[in-house]
């Protein structure tokens, strides 16, 4: 497990899981924009932004939860209650937001009611993936796929058999929340096995601050479509929120390196960074490449409506490239953090150390990003300009802003791990160029936006396979390294 063919052979498991989960995910999305639209779709992401809004508070359970079981600390059943206590504060914060924004946006409440259901089974599951984080990552792909699976079956059922909206979409959701709970309790049974410990709970409240602050940039950085949602409607959310679930494909190379973090707070060599980096930006690279070249005919399946997002996709995907990086750069430094390794530490050396840092950096980064958003939107929206060019608009300052904090962060981090680039990436950024002309010029042979929806899907998906032939034969050819590594996971196999 401490070994690099640990780090990737764990993140490889996870990333199936997630790649498998895409493709469900996008039959997923498929059913729910052609039978919802661009503004039924975007009431779906509200839903899900104040869900996650009203999740903030288990990100302290979830924060120490996955530090203290990688040490080897079996606090499960202390997690597991604890976020079942506090899911009550949860149904609290959804109704205070949901209330008023149902009739703000012209949406019925029902869906907004029976959202609420979603909060406890949100707690569960996150509490459960945290765990599962620090004691064994890999259960997290499996229980991913088989989530998915039932949330796609479920989905089909209720959109297009019952006809229930956004009901279905909503039911759906639970179902997907409640298997993957399941199956990540079943799978971590040892960490659940010592009983309620009250005194984790006090140490956990008395450090509460830093995980609420850690985690308020994410409730941040969902903001986006809320505010969006209230002053231009839901609209213009579901178009950029369509191209952002493409994009957001290219986040899942992230899980190539699951283990890291885990690695590290146990002690893992400081080298692991640079592989982490290397390995993810192997599949990240081409994913946003491929995103690029079929914006189009991928936008196309989800409804005409939803190719005004075509530029927006092109900019988000090369944001998440970045947005990967960063990410890599938080797990590098909260994960060589030490001060809280013993005791409750001191509230000083917790506010020197790099928990904090880069609590404050994404903080700033999540402030910085709304203000941006708002005063660009505005202007565009009172300019006249079209929802194409708003949207598109919305992700150049998230890729801008992602950038600037991005480097802030790198800045701190070579003075704790070795961080950089290897010939590696020179080959991957060329073979994803080359694979990302040759998909481009042979789309329109395929002709993707003329058919139906199945006959597009199945042939975007043979772009997809000749794509990945192209760049993986590419990289086979000029990188030695790559070869090594493939040859090595098949002698293993």
């Amino acid at each position: 497990m401490t070994s690099s063919f640990g780090l990737r052979s764990t993140g490889l498991v996870i990333f199936s899981g997630r790649i498998v989960s895409a493709f469900t995910g996008y039959l997923f999305a498929l059913m729910a924009t052609r039978t919802l639209l661009a503004g039924g779709y975007g009431t779906l992401e509200v839903i899900v932004t104040i869900l996650t809004f009203s999740s903030y508070p288990i990100g302290v359970v979830a924060y120490w939860a996955t530090r203290d079981v990688a040490r080897g600390r079996m606090v499960g059943r202390t997690a597991l209650v604890t976020g079942a206590l506090l899911s009550s504060l949860g149904l609290f914060i959804y109704f205070g937001f949901s209330l008023p924004a149902y009739s703000r946006i012209g949406s019925s409440v029902m869906p907004f009611l029976l959202g609420a259901l979603l909060v406890p089974l949100a707690y569960w599951s996150a509490t459960a993936n945290s765990i599962v984080t620090g004691y064994r990552p890999s259960v997290y792909g499996y229980s991913l796929v088989i989530s998915e699976f039932a949330k796609l079956g479920v989905a089909y059922e209720a959109l297009y058999v019952f006809r229930l909206g956004i009901e279905g979409a909503i039911l759906a959701l639970m179902v997907a929340y409640l298997v993957q709970s399941l199956v990540s309790t079943f799978m971590v049974r040892p960490t659940v096995s010592e009983r309620f410990e009250p005194v984790q709970v006090r140490r956990w409240s008395k450090l509460a601050w830093l995980p609420l602050l850690n985690y308020l940039p994410a409730q941040l950085a969902v903001a986006d479509s809320l505010l969006i949602a209230l002053t231009h409607g839901t609209s213009v959310v579901g178009i950029y929120q369509g191209a952002f679930m493409v994009a957001s494909i290219v986040t899942y190379a992230t899980s190539l390196v699951a283990a890291m973090y885990p690695l590290l707070l146990k002690g893992g060599d400081s080298r692991l960074p640079s592989l982490g980096l290397e390995f993810s930006m192997l599949f990240a690279i081409p994913m946003a490449a491929g995103c690029i070249a079929l914006a189009g005919p991928i936008l196309y399946l989800f409804g005409p409506e939803f190719v005004l997002g075509a530029l927006c996709l092109e900019i988000l995907s090369v944001m998440f490239v970045f947005n990967n990086l960063s990410l890599l750069l938080d797990q590098t430094l909260m994960g060589t953090e030490k001060v809280d390794a013993g005791e409750t530490p001191s509230f000083r050396r917790v506010v020197r150390s790099n928990l904090m840092f880069v609590t404050i950096v994404n903080i700033a980064y999540g402030i910085t990003y709304l203000v941006a958003l708002f005063i660009a939107v505005s202007y565009a929206t009172s300019a006249g300009f079209s929802d194409s060019s708003v949207v598109a608009i919305w992700a150049s300052v998230q890729l801008a802003a992602t950038v600037v904090f991005m480097l802030v962060k790198l800045r701190r981090s070579r003075g704790v791990a070795q961080l950089a680039p290897s010939l590696s990436m020179a080959y991957y950024l060329v073979a994803a160029a080359v694979m990302g002309v040759v998909v481009y010029l042979v789309a329109p042979a395929f002709a993707v936006q003329t058919v139906g929806i199945v006959s597009g899907g199945l042939r975007l998906l043979a772009l997809v396979l000749l794509g990945s032939v192209v760049y993986f034969g590419l990289v086979y050819f000029l990188d030695k390294k790559f070869r090594d590594l493939a040859q090595s996971f098949l002698h293993r196999l």
